[in-house]
């Protein structure tokens, strides 16, 4: 077998060696600008401008994002000790001394952080830049080093989130890999470049390699187009359904002169006609000159007439069907068509109950990938930095997201007693059942209590004969 692998790697040395690339991801770059999106809408920095006017403009698009951001900014995350040496002084340690890095010593919330990562479901990606400091105390005189702890170690700052809108371009190496990101300041001032080493780059969903991803409105823009549009003639077509369209009536001479005098007049009236809004604001001024009959007397018809024609009947398109189609396309895009139940004569509770066990279950893989990204980048560059021990370095996890059936679940473990299976002692598992029922973790003198055979807080079904 290792004859072989060495064949193999004689046989990829040179320019394409084994460990070099050949191929690349697809995606179309240019000069650090992502250039892979085919809508010219959704292009650069003109598509972000564009998914944010849908997050912040569109109710339905702005629902299923709070949605999400609410259950996800809800969920607790818990520092698990090294499974390699848990339970020892030494794991024990790391674990409570990266809690106090995460959870009580930067200058923000850890709830904070997790919303500005959860942009990346708008914009198909995130860009953190990672602040150290040194911990020198509370006391400190320099903002920079101060800490509520006094041991000298390498802690964060801060987690600071560089927003979408201030991207100028990435830098990203002949192997397709990104480097850093050049940053525009909102307000002028010089482009800055933030290394990769220095950040943490979250992606919502994977593209073809591109450090931008792919939005979670990419789907819905199409609907969204639509949507708006129609929206907007609508609420035209409303207003002129309420008021009438405007028709003003003027002398032949003025509709077809050629003269100064009568272009300007033209000019009026059809500004008139285009202007006028019922309002507390409206009126109209008109000249009360009437038509002189063929002896040369006024007659009552009046050389200007202004009106508002009406249409007769309903209209023939229900725009409200129309709405409601857009608007449940938008939120199926996400699997947040729950949503919409309730807004016609259809659906029912055991309806509602699946769409949304399936929509809370889709979002863990966001989860997922921002607890990767912490473990792999921030927790092991902070290892580095301070040399510690990598055998009792920590995880950091997110606890679940749906709601867990307590009745289903203690039935569950009824069954498995019952069956025999050895359950306790277990402190995983006692953990893991604390943590679903929302209850606090096992304290120390539990632990110092059923270290000494002290039994007397297990049910009667953990006593062994």
């Amino acid at each position: 077998m290792f004859k072989s692998i060495k064949k193999v790697v004689r046989k990829f040395t040179g320019p394409a060696s084994i460990s070099g690339e050949i191929g690349v991801a697809g995606v179309k770059e240019s000069h650090g600008y992502i250039m892979d999106e085919f809508l010219q809408q959704l292009l650069l920095e003109r598509g972000r401008k564009t998914y944010r006017e849908m997050r912040d403009n569109d109710a339905t698009c702005s629902a299923m994002l709070f949605a999400i951001d609410m259950i996800l900014r809800g969920v607790i995350w818990r520092v698990e000790e090294n499974k390699n040496t848990k339970g020892t002084p030494a794991s024990e340690e790391a674990a409570e001394w990266l809690k106090g890095v995460l959870f009580e010593d930067m200058s923000h919330s850890w709830d904070d952080f997790i919303a500005e990562v959860l942009s990346m479901l708008v914009y198909g990606w995130e860009y953190t830049e990672i602040v150290y400091k040194v911990r020198k105390g509370s006391d400190h005189p320099d903002p920079r080093h101060r800490s509520l702890f006094n041991d000298g170690t390498i802690g964060l700052r801060k987690l600071g989130n560089r927003a979408q809108e201030t991207l100028e371009r990435w830098e990203i190496d002949e192997e397709g890999y990104v480097s850093g990101m050049y940053q525009r300041p909102p307000l002028g001032g010089a482009t800055r470049f933030i290394p990769i080493e220095k950040a943490l780059h979250f992606i919502s969903s994977p593209q073809k390699g591109s450090p931008e991803g792919r939005s979670v409105l990419r789907g819905a823009y199409r609907s969204w187009y639509f949507l708006k549009n129609i929206q907007e003639v609508e609420s035209i077509a409303i207003e002129r359904e309420l008021n009438g369209l405007p028709v003003v009536s003027i002398p032949n001479n003025i509709l077809n002169g050629t003269t100064t005098e009568a272009k300007a007049a033209k000019a009026a009236y059809v500004q008139l006609v285009r202007d006028i809004k019922f309002n507390d604001q409206g009126g109209v001024v008109l000249p009360s000159d009437t038509y002189w009959d063929a002896d040369g007397k006024p007659t009552g018809v009046k050389q200007v007439q202004l009106e508002l024609l009406a249409s007769k009947g309903t209209r023939s398109i229900n725009t409200s069907e129309v709405v409601l189609r857009y608007q449940r396309e938008i939120a199926r895009t996400v699997m947040a068509d729950f949503l919409m139940l309730g807004s016609n004569d259809r659906g029912s509770f055991a309806m509602s109950k699946d769409k949304s066990s399936l929509f809370i279950k889709s979002t863990e893989g966001w989860l997922s990938t921002i607890a990767d990204i912490i473990n792999t980048k921030l927790i092991t560059k902070l290892w580095k930095l301070n040399n510690f021990d990598p055998d009792v370095k920590p995880r950091i996890n997110p606890g679940s997201i749906a709601p867990v059936d307590l009745d289903e679940l203690g039935k569950y473990i009824s069954d498995l007693s019952r069956a025999g299976a050895p359950l306790f002692p277990d402190d995983d598992l006692e953990a893991h059942l604390r943590t679903s029922g929302g209850l606090p973790e096992k304290g120390p003198d539990a632990t110092a209590a059923a270290d000494d055979g002290d039994l007397s807080g297990m049910g009667t079904g953990d006593v062994e004969e």
